[in-house]
């Protein structure tokens, strides 16, 4: 099997593992191709496809899985998927039961082990597609992507969520959604909604804490207007896995999910900040095959030795 282990240098645990990648063992057919400003994580992994690589590792964090998997499609079927969690939030990662705070470990584990077809959530807006494979978060959570900065990501970790989510509370801006699941049509106002493949955002907040990665559905996360207070206590509600006593926090499921939006909605797309207005949102069942790890929480038991089929 060959492999290409896409390496992004600037990630925040990419020391820790540097001088194991430069040493390993030649049976891993292993070829490292660094992420450059010429030579962006999605370009490398397309061209890695149409070389023939068997296996693509994305060596970094969320935002390197995302701009792997936009540069694989869509030849999704022709490769296989690893990922080494070397980033601030490592929210992906986390579903799929990889280590971040065993790099080695996890680094042999996506060379190596056994995969699993997973969802995507195929993003729509106007002539534009791209994929999604783990959260869309709309409206504040979209505005925290757009403000945190990289210094205070490498400075504070996942922390750096958290203390940037505190400063946007003195500034809630409230957003009429129109939001259609499966056809079926709903008006909102609401200040954050989570178009959701995955389950964990912000370095491991459950914002889609039932959501399942191989299921054939997309989960949706709708946060309305709510006093100051009342946020925080639902907030920490989720933090603290009690979100069966949050009922102030609505969850629905489906396959196709349309938002439009007064004002327009700011994205963060696995935790990248992207603009987008009126976008379409579809589940693409089983499109990519991923290595997993030793927990798989987000994933349908069944998959485990036979297909699932929703």
């Amino acid at each position: 099997m060959r492999i290409c282990l896409i390496f992004n240098q600037q990630a925040g645990a990419a020391e820790l593992i540097k001088n194991f990648l430069f040493h390993l063992k030649p049976e891993y057919r292993c070829e490292i191709r660094p992420t450059s400003a010429e030579f962006g994580a999605a370009k490398i992994a397309r061209s890695a496809v149409e070389e023939g690589f068997d296996r693509i590792v994305a060596a970094g964090g969320d935002g390197t899985l995302s701009q792997v998997v936009n540069g694989l499609a869509p030849y999704f079927d022709a490769v296989e998927l690893g990922i080494l969690p070397l980033g601030t939030g490592n929210d992906f990662a986390r579903i799929l039961g990889l280590n971040p705070e065993d790099p080695d470990e996890a680094c042999i584990r996506a060379l190596s082990k056994h995969t699993e077809p997973v969802d995507l959530i195929q993003i729509s807006s106007g002539d534009n597609i791209s994929y999604c494979i783990n959260v869309a978060n709309g409206g504040m959570a979209g505005r925290i992507a757009n403000d945190i900065k990289p210094e205070d990501k490498k400075r504070w970790g996942p922390m750096a969520y958290w203390i940037t989510s505190i400063s946007k509370l003195i500034d809630l801006q409230p957003f009429q959604v129109k939001l259609e699941l499966d056809g079926q049509e709903q008006d909102n106002e609401t200040l954050c909604i989570a178009i959701a493949n995955g389950r964990f955002v912000g370095g491991g907040f459950p914002i889609a804490p039932y959501a399942l990665i191989n299921d054939g559905f997309i989960d949706v996360t709708v946060i309305p207007v709510l006093p100051i207070f009342e946020l925080m206590a639902a907030g920490f509600n989720f933090a603290l896995a009690r979100e069966q006593r949050e009922d102030r926090i609505r969850h629905y499921k489906a396959k196709k999910v349309r938002i439009q939006s007064e004002p327009f909605m700011p994205f963060s797309i696995d935790g990248e900040p992207a603009q987008r207005i009126d976008s379409t949102f579809e589940v693409i069942p089983q499109a990519l095959r991923i290595v997993v790890g030793s927990s798989e929480m987000g994933l349908v038991p069944a998959v485990k030795g036979e297909p699932f089929v929703s």
